[in-house]
């Protein structure tokens, strides 16, 4: 099975927020920054670990939280 990568800017645009936003929540250790390594200029991301930025996001008030 072959892991899934992304990158902030794709994440970002799923999302709806700048990729800053997302940048920033490295910078600041919200987000795991091992878990998702910067290889040749970009941040590589695993797709299953979009639920957590997603979260992140939403607990720093970027996003919305999910109404349910």
């Amino acid at each position: 099975m072959e892991l899934q990568i992304v990158t902030v800017s794709e994440v970002a645009e799923q999302l709806g927020v700048r990729p800053r936003d997302i940048s920033d929540l490295f910078y600041a250790r919200k987000l795991d920054a091992n878990r998702c390594p910067i290889k040749n200029g970009r941040r590589l991301i695993p797709r299953a670990y979009v639920r957590r930025i997603e979260a992140v996001l939403q607990e720093a008030g970027v996003l919305p939280s999910a109404v349910g």
